[in-house]
């Protein structure tokens, strides 16, 4: 750039920033003027936009600054501007103060003078006038009106008789004067009259003429229904009484326009129609554009402007819906007026000529000549020589397209239009229009992507649709465009049509919104559009990637159905969508499908079954607590479980946000599920309203070994200023997860708040937020008794002992559990969200375990990164459950769906729950990892009868804690085991603690145990992120004395003090076995070989069948190197008993070879039963090849045959299972 044009520029900006309207371009006669309130604080700047009639924004006039500046305040009543009475300006209502400060309807006048703006043909302010130093005084100026520029009047709403009602103000700033004192809402000068709107009443002429001092009569317009009328226009049409004998009005209550004519006599009004769907209309222009045909000019509280017709003239009824054309570039639209004129032109416009009707398909286009003096042209079609009109369009030029026409037979007209009003009409020749191509996309609709979104179905999959036409569906051409490039490229729209089948794929490149038109044109040219309202989200939190769960904002609570169907719930209220193909919002749940998008299934919940927007719940005996009570249709659906097809929904059972009672909020319903996918639905089975009341009834009387109150639910669910459900007390009160005991008898509620204290510690105070440590549960043991038709009865709900859990100062935003009976609780702040713990998210896992106090035990945090899908990251909340792994132990991945309602999705400041379209709300889907819990390997390395020595390797470093205790004792929680406990929260027998580094053995010895007990040692590894490890535990195989027998002999080498070990699964010798006794003699050992220790006989039992054992055979002296073990006894190969060398896998001699240590499975080579029967019968011995010391002699002892072999298996094996009946 250069550097003189950068100067240039500069002081250009300048100026037009400190001169205001000095830069501004003259009005164009047949525009019209909005006055717009920008945005900020306190006093707001003011802005006149210029605006063509069919919406194109010419310009823009600020007025807020300079030396005499005008600015208005929030309040959406101000700003009713109007051009005077004889067209040459304009005059606008405001404060006369600078912007900013304190908003400037809460001030004296004196303090924020009220004023009038007095604007010309050529955009210049001609004078500001103040109203001194009492209208209006600590409220609103509303509107203003003048018959010629020189007197104004202001009509508004004071703090006291004194300063309401409409104020004179003469043309030199003189002459300021009180003549109402009513509360006036909209003004106006019609045929030399003061028209003034009185709040709740009719319109009403004040005093007589255009009065200037002293309070006047208000005489109301006889016939007007009584309601609140902003904006008042007054027209005289053709073929009424020769004076202004139509009204429009916006009537604020109702959102109507509304049309009032004079009788012929003149003397009253009768109503003539209405046009209806506007949100609060305030501001209203009203033109006649010829023949009795006027255009209606509107605004209302959604900040913008609306276009409508009136083709009924002084005689006909107003009808029809109007047209939203423009959006304020910032802030919103208050008033509208037409544009001053510089002088009144003399005569209409000639009428157009030469009209021209080309029609193509089911479009036409119009053409004739251009007209001097036109501002625009009004364009009408009808279909009965215009006894009715089809259709309406303004032109700019002299040519204008109207599409989308039904088939028939048209004819078409034209007026030309100026300052004063419109032509005679120009008249076509009749065309024909032919049927267009037909779509199942509807007329208008609204959709949400992502930008960069891999998993975005819009730009995957696309929007499928059918086409039909006459001429064959396969002919038909679909394209789309768009009216926003930097959101969406035309050229990231691919449209494609295969015999009918018609896809739309939508790839965004910018944040924001865009208008894509699809249009289907047949080979005939008859075309039709559809329009799909767009939005296109930031691929938000970086390294995520969620699935955008569409049609809502706000889901708070998720049902797995199927492998294809997730059930999510919304907990706001009903809303209206603007696309006209509203999905359900609010106290529903939706079926989506995995890939996300919008629902395959809007499930909206019966508020009738439920028992909501009753007008007497808030006086329904029985209730308690109350403060400004309301039935207002929203149940707030936050936890949901399911058992089987039944489903059980609650809603928070909260207050509002701002601590008032509503009594929709508290029911718990049931509801059966039915069909998976689009076929899904639900259906009431009752509910139960009472639930909050027996919450407060049970807390407020001592249970469970705690004292009265001891919860404090009675004051957290109290309704009152400092009861909100999120209060930084972390006292509120709000119900947000839900699951089932590990029996599923019982309902477990989970609250966000209240936050309670720890088992043993005192009891919490209201409001304040010391002690409140722990989250809660509440457990409802007859929960499935409770739904009914009538929402039951108070008293119903039995609850058991109160759960407590240390979730790090966290409260429960939802809990499930799967299948393995293990639950997944999501912890978050009471409060509001900021991402620092404890006010943050965090995942826990727990197996339901709790101890006699109601503390909740083997909670243990998970790693899933909920910090990337939540505050400070995104605006987003995680609030329900999905999918699940099966084994919480083990790991996985989890689906977690978040509440998005308050995200920005598309960068105007507009939160997601208050999004007009449906489509354009989504909720986020991510699954994320749940890393397994660490492990811990133990193995016993050295058992006697009273110590253990044990080796312990952890798959990460940390403090692990192991304890002894007895292998029947109960097994202890993470937690007792780290504190050397046992289940009973007793100290154990022996305990060791060491630090570890990941996979590196550590040693732990227990010494001290009971020689007659038999032991488990439970390990637990606690590494610094805070997770515990998976439980580890080992069962210590203590020796354990058999019976011996001495050989005889002087060379036989006898067994003194014999003793047998047996390792695993619980395998102990029976009471019968033999012992060691000399070798059997009915069967020689193969080969040089000889038993020089004897055999030991025994039978095991106890162990799991088909399971191993280890046993320890301890021997007198060390054995030979050459010494193998050997069997006698059947095998499957071979079925009569024989000698066998065992597998050398199978058997281990000690190094010192005074003992060996050998393995036999149930059932398998080793156990001469052959049975898998949880009985092990085993003679084994060590054999040496070497023969007898010279003289020596066996002593024969004869062992068992295999028949009592048999028969000692078989009635062994009826006893271990008696006994595993009885355990």
């Amino acid at each position: 750039m250069d550097t003189l044009d950068w100067r240039h520029k500069a002081i250009a900006t300048a100026c037009l920033a400190l001169c205001g309207a000095a830069w501004s371009a003259p009005f164009t006669p047949g525009n019209l003027v909005a006055y717009r309130v920008g945005t900020g604080t306190g006093a707001l700047p003011v802005y006149l936009d210029e605006y063509r009639v069919d919406g194109t924004l010419v310009q823009s006039l600020p007025l807020s600054g300079g030396a005499t500046p005008l600015t208005a305040s929030s309040k959406g009543s101000e700003g009713l501007l109007n051009r005077s009475d004889n067209g040459l300006c304009l005059v606008v209502p405001g404060y006369a103060v600078a912007t900013g400060g304190t908003e400037p309807n809460g001030v004296t006048a004196a303090a924020a003078q009220r004023a009038v703006a007095v604007v010309g043909f050529d955009s210049d302010v001609k004078s500001l006038r103040p109203l001194g130093t009492t209208a209006f005084s600590k409220d609103t100026i509303r509107g203003a009106a003048s018959s010629d520029c020189g007197a104004v009047w202001a009509s508004g709403k004071g703090t006291a008789t004194a300063n309401n009602g409409v104020w004179h103000v003469a043309a030199d700033g003189t002459g300021i004067s009180q003549l109402n004192s009513s509360n006036v809402q909209g003004l106006a000068v019609a045929g030399g009259q003061l028209i003034a709107a009185i709040n709740g009443g009719s319109l009403n002429q004040i005093g007589t003429n255009l009065p200037t001092t002293g309070i006047q009569t208000a005489l109301p317009l006889a016939g007007l229904t009584p309601s609140t009328y902003r904006g008042i226009a007054f027209l005289q049409l053709d073929g009424g009484p020769a004076l202004a004998n139509t009204v429009y009005v916006a009537d604020n209550d109702t959102g109507a326009l509304r049309k009032f004519r004079l009788s012929m006599d003149g003397t009253s009004w009768q109503p003539a129609g209405s046009i209806a769907g506007l949100s609060k209309v305030h501001g209203l222009a009203a033109f006649d554009t010829g023949g009795g045909n006027v255009m209606l000019m509107a605004t209302d509280t959604t900040g913008r402007l609306y276009r409508a017709f009136d083709h009924g003239g002084y005689a006909g009824t107003l009808s029809g819906t109007a047209e939203s054309i423009a959006a304020p570039q910032d802030g919103m639209f208050y008033g509208v007026a037409w544009a001053p004129l510089e002088t009144v032109p003399a005569t209409v416009p000639a009428a157009p000529s030469n009209l021209a009707a080309t029609p193509a398909g089911n479009r036409v286009t119009a053409a004739w000549d251009a007209v001097p003096g036109a501002a625009y042209y009004v364009v009408e079609l009808s279909q009965d020589s215009f006894a009715s009109v089809a259709s309406t369009a303004v032109a700019l030029g002299n040519s204008q397209a109207l599409e989308g026409l039904q088939p028939g037979s048209y004819t078409l007209r034209v007026r030309a239009v100026n300052g004063l009003g419109g032509s005679t009409a120009a008249v076509s020749v009749p065309f024909m229009a032919s049927a267009p191509p037909t779509a199942s996309l509807p007329e208008l609709t609204a959709f949400s992507g992502v930008v960069g979104d891999a998993n975005d179905p819009l730009a995957s999959a696309g929007i499928g649709f059918t086409v039909q036409d006459a001429g064959g569906a396969g002919g038909v051409q679909v394209t789309a465009r768009s009216s926003n490039q930097a959101v969406v490229a035309d050229a990231g729209l691919a449209a494609s049509n295969q015999a009918g089948n018609a896809v739309l794929r939508i790839t965004p490149t910018g944040v924001g919104y865009a208008d894509i038109t699809v249009t289907l044109t047949n080979a005939g040219g008859a075309s039709v559009s559809r329009t799909i309202k767009y939005a296109a989200s930031a691929n938000t939190a970086a390294n995520t990637s969620p699935r955008w769960l569409a049609g809502r904002s706000d889901a708070s609570t998720s049902i797995v159905i199927d492998a294809a169907t997730m059930l999510v719930g919304d907990d706001e209220a009903p809303a209206q969508d603007a696309s006209g193909n509203a999905l359900p919002a609010g106290n529903s749940f939706s079926a989506y499908g995995p890939a996300g998008g919008l629902p395959i299934k809007p499930l909206m919940l019966d508020r009738t079954a439920l028992g909501m927007a009753d007008a007497a719940a808030c006086t329904a005996p029985g209730l308690t607590g109350l403060d400004s009570c309301k039935s207002d249709e929203e149940m707030d659906i936050e936890a949901s479980f399911a058992l089987g097809s039944r489903v059980y929904v609650a809603g928070s059972h909260s207050n509002n946000k701002s601590g008032k009672s509503r009594t929709d909020r508290w029911r718990l319903a049931a509801m059966d599920v039915t069909g998976s996918g689009a076929s899904t639905a639900l259906t009431a089975r009752g509910y139960y309203r009472w639930l909050r009341e027996d919450l407060r009834s049970w807390d407020a009387a001592a249970h469970d070994g705690l004292a009265a109150n001891y919860l404090g639910l009675v004051a957290s669910s109290d309704g009152g200023a400092t009861k909100a459900p999120e209060a930084e007390t972390m006292s509120g009160f709000s119900i947000e997860g839900m699951s089932t005991s590990p029996d599923d008898g019982a309902a477990w509620l989970g609250f966000r708040a209240p936050l309670v204290p720890a088992p043993g510690a005192p009891a919490v105070t209201a409001d304040q937020a010391t002690g409140r440590t722990h989250a809660l549960i509440v457990p409802v043991t007859n929960f499935a008794a409770l739904p009914a038709a009538d929402g039951g009865s108070k008293g119903s709900a039995v609850m058991g002992q109160p759960i407590r859990l240390d979730l790090g100062g966290r409260g429960i935003r939802e809990i499930r559990k799967n299948a393995a009976g293990e639950y997944l609780i999501i912890a978050g702040p009471s409060a509001s969200a900021t991402g620092t713990a404890p006010r943050n998210f965090q995942l826990y896992s727990w197996d339901g375990r709790v101890n006699g106090a109601g503390l909740a035990l083997n909670l243990r945090p998970r790693a899933a990164d909920l910090a990337a899908i939540t505050v400070p990251n995104t605006a987003c909340s995680a609030e329900g459950i999905g999918a699940m792994p099966a084994s919480l132990d083990a790991g996985g991945s989890v689906d977690i769906i978040s509440d998005c309602g308050d995200a920005d999705f598309y960068g105007d400041g507009t939160v997601a729950k208050d999004l007009p379209y449906a489509a354009w709300k989504k909720a986020r889907l991510d699954s994320l990892a749940v890393p397994a819990l660490s492990t811990v390997a133990l193995s016993a390395q050295a058992v006697d009868q009273t110590s253990a020595v044990v080796q312990a390797t952890p798959s990460v470093g940390g403090s692990l804690r192991a304890v002894a205790l007895p292998a029947n004792a109960p097994v202890p929680s993470w937690e007792q085991v780290m504190a050397g406990l046992d289940a009973a929260g007793l100290p154990a027998p022996a305990s060791n603690t060491v630090s570890t580094a990941a996979g590196t053995t550590a040693t732990l010895s227990f010494t001290g145990l009971d020689p007659a007990v038999s032991y488990r040692v439970h390990a637990v590894n606690l590494p610094a992120s805070g997770t515990a490890s998976a439980p580890a535990v080992l069962a210590l195989s203590k020796p354990v004395p058999i019976g011996t027998q001495i050989g005889t002999g002087s060379n036989t080498a006898g067994v003194s003090n014999g003793t047998g070990n047996v390792g695993a699964d619980q395998w102990q010798f029976a009471s019968n076995s033999a012992g060691f006794q000399p070798a059997p003699s009915q069967s020689p050992l193969p080969g040089n070989l000889r038993l020089p220790y004897g055999s030991l006989s025994f039978v095991l039992m106890g162990g799991t069948p088909g399971s191993m054992a280890t046993i320890r055979m301890d021997l007198p002296e060390a054995a030979p190197a050459q010494a193998t073990l050997w069997k006698y006894g059947p095998t499957a190969a071979t079925p009569t008993a024989h000698w066998y060398e065992l597998a050398a896998s199978a058997y281990r001699f000690a190094p010192d070879r005074r003992s060996v240590s050998f393995d036999i499975t149930d059932g398998q080579t080793g156990d001469s039963d052959l049975t898998v029967n949880g009985v092990i019968v085993d003679p084994v011995a060590v054999a040496a090849p070497a023969a007898l010391p010279p003289g020596a002699t066996a002593t024969p002892v004869p062992g068992l045959s295999t028949l009592a072999q048999a028969l000692l298996a078989l009635a062994l094996g009826g006893m271990a299972a008696l006994r595993r009946r009885r355990g």
